[in-house]
């Protein structure tokens, strides 16, 4: 059991500052995949409220929002963190932690999915696409600051 709590940790190096990266993960809604929500048919956005206690959340065209969970810590650039019941039931939220450091290149982005216990550590699994959801984080962060648009 002690395996299946241990955080999921993924590490990525951005060319790009550490300001700019923070910035691009809070805008979560321009580079999150529409299939990982409630409905990818009728999404429009997802949200992360900037601030301590903000709302983390969903909100599809018809006006109607799902939330995800709250945020943690809001220390830009630094540090952005938030429970999450995404996928989970809310009463046993788990915790995205976010950090980003300067680096020669750029910065280096720790993610970190963990907060898991044995309430809800069964649903671990279900979160084994985060590399594919960071690489769409990575490539909007480094377009962001090329200034190119997005694909």
């Amino acid at each position: 059991m002690t395996e299946i709590l241990e955080p999921i940790v993924h590490t990525l190096e951005l060319r790009c500052a550490p300001a700019t990266a923070f910035d691009a993960y809070a805008d979560i809604g321009a580079w999150w995949h529409p299939s990982y929500t409630s409905c990818a048919e009728t999404l429009a956005t997802v949200v992360i409220e900037p601030r301590l206690g903000g709302r983390v959340f969903e909100r599809h065209r018809d006006g109607h929002e799902v939330g995800w969970g709250w945020v943690t810590a809001w220390t830009p650039p630094h540090r952005l963190a938030y429970a999450s019941f995404l996928a989970q039931p809310p009463e046993h939220p788990s915790e995205i932690r976010v950090t980003f450091t300067p680096d020669v290149d750029g910065c280096r982005v720790r993610f970190e999915h963990g907060g898991w216990t044995e309430e809800n550590a069964a649903l671990r699994p279900k979160f084994r696409d985060w590399p594919f959801l960071l690489d769409r984080f990575r490539a909007f962060a480094e377009d962001r600051h090329s200034g190119r648009s997005p694909a």
